[in-house]
């Protein structure tokens, strides 16, 4: 049999010379997890990203509660992040793995469930990107860890804590990982039962079961015990076959390295140079992965291009007094959705699945609303590209636009000038009743948003 990407071979073909997990070293963690889960009252949390370690551990856990008498369960979860982009082959390989998990847990009464988190839409990448300008991240801003990843767990964890008191969140990382793995590792401050604090996370402690395994011996171990779910492992080894690049662990604090590039990260991902890891998927035969592979290289190339960025950050300073870049311009906001949705068009065609949602495409027209947009731009782009079939756009309310035309004389937009006058009249329509001065106001401020537009000046 092959051996498989990142180094490791099935059980079958280990060399002689090579050391299995024995029997003892999966004995004595189970019987470590059974001590520390009956001499404590603090619910159990374990981070599952769906890669080789998080597996690894939740099966230890799920076979542990299993292995207890009914008497001795208590409630015990995983959280799962969606951030929404995640690459779709891996959104389809966990929704079903979480599925055949949590189904197994119910119809056998066991008090198990894997919580799946996502981004506010205020978080989310679409919504932040398209609809506010931000630019692709990068290693110096990463904006989009926390919000996609940090904040959904934080967010649940904090119910979690609220409801049971304290959590004990069981994490995936081993030392053998990498040697910054290592040294974060042995930064921890551990107390005498092996658990450390998190910072950012309240009445939470960790603890890493794993900590010490080879990956030789994570492999060996998902190899020669068939999960109790209904999903085996097989098709996670075909996901490491297939890829490069590496583990994507769940994500808690900043200090974590970028997922990118990782079999278990997000497609759009553009803190790394290059995705290694969705290329791999493409020369294995997921050609349908391309255009969204040129699409992750087409927005890391525009954050690059001063024409595509406003002289004026969101907060209203000009970038020539504070340094940088501003966020992208109007019409490159509306570009990228417009090739987003272009890409999911083919990406449909070749069998994919949606790759922005009506709700993200509503919260962006919002942000553009406020910021540059009368006329409903994105959901008229969405339409063009045959979504929100059933969205109602109102009719201009303006007579004799010619005279708009005229009026303009090359030096105005009229069809801007009719955006505004429309725009004017639902104000008044609907702040009209509420006092004068309320819909002046707000009159002034629809002007203003044309006449001194932040979001297309350009040097």
């Amino acid at each position: 049999m092959e051996a498989f990407n990142g180094g490791f071979e099935p059980v079958s073909s280990l060399k002689e010379n090579e050391k299995l997990p024995s029997d003892l070293l999966v004995d004595r963690v189970l019987m470590e997890l059974k001590s520390k889960f009956l001499s404590s009252k603090r619910v159990w949390v374990v981070a599952f990203s769906g890669g080789k370690d998080s597996t690894c551990v939740l099966q230890l856990v799920y076979e542990m509660l299993l292995a207890l008498p009914p008497n001795q369960r208590r409630q015990t979860y995983a959280i799962a992040s969606n951030t929404l982009v995640e690459a779709p082959h891996i959104d389809k390989f966990l929704y079903k793995v979480v599925d055949s998990i949590n189904s197994h847990a119910k119809n056998n009464n066991i008090p198990f469930e894997i919580l799946q988190v996502k981004p506010s839409l205020k978080d989310d990448f679409w919504v932040n990107l398209i609809g506010k300008g931000y630019p692709s991240p990068t290693r110096t801003f990463r904006w989009c860890t926390d919000r996609l990843k940090i904040s959904p767990a934080k967010a649940e964890i904090a119910k979690i804590t609220q409801k049971f008191g304290s959590a004990l969140l069981i994490l995936g990382t081993r030392k053998a990982e990498s040697s910054n793995r290592k040294k974060s590792i042995e930064k921890r401050s551990l107390n005498e039962d092996g658990y450390s604090q998190h910072q950012d996370f309240p009445d939470t402690l960790t603890y890493s079961p794993i900590v010490e395994w080879s990956t030789d011996e994570v492999w060996a171990y998902l190899t020669s015990h068939k999960p109790p779910w209904e999903k085996d492992h097989s098709e996670l080894f075909a996901l490491y076959t297939k890829a490069s690049g590496e583990e994507c662990q769940f994500i808690t604090d900043l200090s974590q390295n970028s997922c990118g590039g990782s079999r278990f990260g997000c497609w759009v991902c553009t803190v790394v140079s290059e995705d290694k890891s969705m290329q791999g998927f493409i020369e294995s035969g997921e050609e349908s992965l391309k255009p969204l592979n040129d699409f992750r290289n087409y927005i890391k190339n525009l954050r690059e291009d001063p024409k595509a960025r406003a002289d004026y950050r969101r907060d209203g300073r000009a970038v020539h007094k504070v340094g940088g870049l501003g966020p992208f311009l109007s019409h490159i906001r509306i570009e990228i959705l417009k090739r987003l949705l272009q890409v999911e068009q083919e990406f449909m065609r070749n069998g994919g699945d949606r790759l922005i949602s009506d709700a993200q495409i509503y919260a962006i027209q919002e942000q553009w609303d406020e910021d540059f947009d009368f006329n409903k731009g994105a959901i008229k782009l969405a339409k063009e590209m045959k979504r929100m079939k059933d969205e109602k756009l109102e009719q201009s309310k303006v007579l004799h636009k010619e005279l708009l035309v005229e009026v303009a004389n090359d030096k105005v937009d009229s069809k801007e000038l009719e955006n505004l006058i429309d725009a004017c009249i639902d104000i008044y329509n609907t702040a009209g009743s509420r006092g004068k001065n309320n819909f002046q106001i707000k009159i002034k401020e629809a002007i203003k948003k044309l006449v001194d537009d932040k979001t297309n000046k350009q040097k």
